[in-house]
């Protein structure tokens, strides 16, 4: 009798909060940045997150990476409940498994292009495997600006090698912060084809803060933030479709309370 060979797919979400919410102060003065969000990540998705300033966007990322701690709720980081972890756990979770892509690049001027990529591995302790810090650069189409500072590169060419640092550890999730927020338009789009492929490609999640709605056209989902609350999604979202939402977010916070 021939053996039945069970495959068994892992579908843990990549992330995960449940009822997250931030409250900053006490008292009459306390302000509540998150008030009981709930959402899921899966595995090799795209997300962007909007809202109007205020809405609770930094400070979901700052919980997800782990930088704050929530007032309540949990954080679950491939199934693991890393809300509670102390700052050296934290930390390690920052450097080792999720990727950080900011507006301003927070590249090292001192470090060359591949410097920077390797760094994450440094700060660990760990030797950088050369070729995995080579096949990134060339991944983002700098292969031949590796020994470059970043003075000598484009602001484009900056985010490029803040992305390539980024995916170099395989992170569980990438955060990407308004990562073409100082960018030209033309130049925007090629960033946003590169974070679009990482996940067509690679299959990395993604969860990018953003108020573009063409920035949010990449994406596989939007979550509309209003007052710390999430006040609507979106699914295959558009240009057009994202603007006209973001119009009208009034009769989203009322749909979502």
């Amino acid at each position: 009798m021939p053996s039945v060979v069970c495959m068994v797919v892992d579908d843990t979400p990549a992330l995960a909060v449940e009822g997250l919410t931030k409250r900053h102060g006490s008292g009459a003065g306390a302000v509540d940045a998150l008030v009981g969000v709930d959402l899921t990540f899966a595995r090799g998705t795209f997300t962007a997150i909007m809202g109007p300033s205020g809405s609770g966007k930094s400070t979901f990322l700052a919980c997800v990476a782990g930088l704050e701690r929530p007032t309540s709720g949990r954080v679950l980081l491939e199934g693991t409940d890393v809300t509670g972890w102390d700052e050296t756990r934290r930390t390690r979770m920052r450097r080792d498994r999720i990727g950080f892509v900011f507006q301003d690049f927070s590249l090292i001027p001192y470090l060359t292009a591949q410097e920077n990529v390797a760094l994450p591995a440094k700060l660990a302790g760990r030797r950088a495997e050369k070729q995995a810090v080579q096949l990134a650069l060339a991944r983002v189409g700098l292969a031949s600006r590796a020994e470059h500072l970043p003075s000598a590169l484009s602001g484009g060419q900056q985010q490029r090698v803040a992305i390539a640092r980024a995916l170099v550890a395989q992170p569980a999730v990438m955060l990407a912060d308004e990562p073409t927020g100082a960018l030209d338009s033309a130049t925007a789009r090629e960033v946003l084809r590169l974070l679009r492929s990482a996940v067509d490609e690679l299959g990395q999640t993604t969860v990018m803060v953003t108020h573009d709605p063409l920035a949010a056209s990449y994406a596989d989902k939007v979550v509309f933030l209003v007052d710390g609350r999430v006040a609507g999604k979106m699914a295959a979202p558009s240009v057009d479709a994202v603007a006209a939402q973001l119009a009208h977010l009034d009769q989203l916070v009322g749909a979502g309370r």
